[in-house]
């Protein structure tokens, strides 16, 4: 999708207007506007206002021209939040950047690949008063901040109990701190068909921060513990904060590519960069992950929708070097260690829906390393879909790209996109028993390039639960643009704009052997 830049010639010179830009002339009580991408010239002269589109020329005597204005987003006095992961503490092997301070009795421990609490050790109750502090978080920017982490809480506990709390003010002795409490309220774990603790299934914790803390320097969390003669057992991992920053107006932006006026920026998303990437959302609360190992490189990329809990789109490149098959399929579906806790999806989420765990990037094509295909089994790489489309005609489009297009007769490399309609209420088709988005379509946008050559393809499926035989895959074929059109997303942003408006404008079907 390509944006043009706007050049308004004045009497009093030039200026040059944001690529979002749009013009209005106010005619008397009417008003026109102006697409900026189709206007060359705005020019004056005694009598009359021009505007230049192509070849066409629109005049418009001064004597019923009002107003002229150039909206200019960039020049607002704000720019849109955009959420990002600011702190992550797996407690999987360490304490990270928290700290463990005793006041007595039992500290914080590593245990069972959490971060646990208790006073309970040795057959003994121990009366213990324990916390573990964060490092101070920067949130001058922040708009709105939200803290999570998974846990299981077993037993009952006198004395203080469990909390969760925060400050603005550590004096660097948390038991001389002046906290402010932001428990709210914390389940106990359910009993297993047995009658013991279930150990397994963790609950979720999710705090938005008061907004005292937000645009202060230094904000410091703290989990505690305390008991006196009796003690629960707590468990912490994957404690995450969130912020949802606006960048100020005076920090730049990335340099303005003539070429490539809708590309994406680095400043949040360090891979969006690469070919295979959409444009990013802006607005909203949602986040890009990117998954990776050192043998192989990117795995894929995902844009998620934290409000929705969803996956936008998921994006990778297949070429000879990671399309070798060194292992095979290991079904070991997990929650994504890079989204919030608050946020995630889980296999309960799934069960007893009637929906299955839909790939985007497949397993099947990341097969060239065991921990590459284990990350292609994170819930956030999933969507809810109909075993028939699921394991028939989303199968089999699956394998028209890996085992047709990715030959080198096709491509260098491949770069996919792979989603589902999550964005328009007219584009879902339902919702599951557990509340998670059913799209009413799943689509594949992918680029090819060989030689230095470049064409792209659009394919879209409507999500039903139907057996669909049809082999014709030219059925299911569109341009790059009418997926833009349909999807509102604008693939392939990081070309050339030349380049991107050509291929995304084309399709020759004999080329992708249809």
């Amino acid at each position: 999708m390509k944006k043009a830049i706007l050049t308004i010639w004045a009497v009093l010179g030039a200026m040059t207007a944001a690529a979002q830009s749009d013009l209005y002339v106010a005619k008397g009580q009417t008003f026109h506007d102006y697409e900026v991408s189709t206007v060359q010239s705005i020019t004056f002269d005694a009598e009359s206002m021009r505007v230049r589109q192509g070849s066409d020329e629109h005049v418009y005597p001064k004597s019923i021209v009002d107003s002229m204005t150039v909206s200019r987003p960039r020049l607002s006095a704000g720019r849109p939040a955009q959420a990002m992961l600011y702190a992550s503490e797996s407690f999987s092997t360490g304490f990270g950047a928290f700290t463990a301070e005793t006041v007595e009795g039992l500290p914080w421990v590593i245990d069972f690949r959490t971060a646990k609490g208790t006073g309970y050790a040795n057959g003994k109750t121990t009366r213990s008063r324990s916390y573990l502090v964060s490092p101070a978080y920067d949130m001058t920017r922040a708009r709105r901040a939200t803290l999570s982490f998974q846990y299981i809480m077993a037993y009952t506990a006198d004395g203080p109990g469990n909390r969760v709390y925060i400050t603005d003010n550590y004096t660097g002795d948390a038991s001389t701190t002046e906290w402010t409490d932001i428990t709210g309220t914390l389940k106990a774990a359910g009993k297993t068909s047995s009658g013991g603790i279930d150990w397994n299934t963790f609950a979720t914790y999710s705090q938005e921060i008061p907004s005292r803390f937000l645009g202060e320097s230094h904000v410091t969390v703290a989990l505690f513990f305390g008991c006196d003669t009796k003690s629960t057992t707590w468990e912490v991992k994957n404690l995450q904060l969130m912020l949802d920053e606006e960048r100020p107006t005076d920090e730049p932006d990335d340099p303005v590519d003539a070429n490539n006026l809708n590309r994406n920026s680095t400043r949040l998303a360090p891979e969006a960069w690469r070919l295979e990437f959409p444009r990013m959302k802006t607005e909203g609360r949602n986040i890009v992950v990117t998954h990776s190992t050192e043998d192989y490189g990117v795995t894929y990329s995902l844009e998620w929708d934290c409000e929705k809990r969803a996956n936008r789109w998921s994006c990778y490149e297949l070429h000879a070097g990671n399309s070798v098959k060194n292992t095979s399929r290991n079904d070991a579906f997990t929650e994504d260690p890079d989204i919030p806790a608050a946020y995630q999806t889980h296999n309960s989420d799934y069960t007893g829906t009637g929906f299955s765990r839909g790939h985007l990037c497949p397993s099947g094509d990341r097969l060239c390393s065991v921990e590459q295909n284990k990350q292609t089994f994170y819930f956030s790489n999933m969507q809810p879909q109909y075993s028939q489309h699921n394991e028939g005609l989303w199968a089999n489009l699956e394998s028209l790209v890996r085992n047709k297009w990715n030959q080198a007769s096709y491509r260098d490399t491949l770069y996919i996109v792979k989603a589902a309609t999550i964005d328009s209420d007219d584009q879902i088709l339902t919702h599951t028993s557990t509340g998670l988005i059913v799209p009413k379509y799943f689509y594949m946008a992918v680029l090819a390039v060989k030689n230095g050559q470049y064409k792209a393809i659009g394919l879209w499926t409507e999500h039903k639960n139907v057996v669909d035989s049809n082999k014709k895959y030219a059925t299911y074929a569109i341009t790059i643009d009418e997926l833009e059109r349909r999807t509102g997303i604008d693939f392939f942003c990081n070309l050339p704009d030349d380049v991107e408006e050509q291929v995304e404008s084309t399709l020759t079907l004999s080329a992708w052997g249809l």
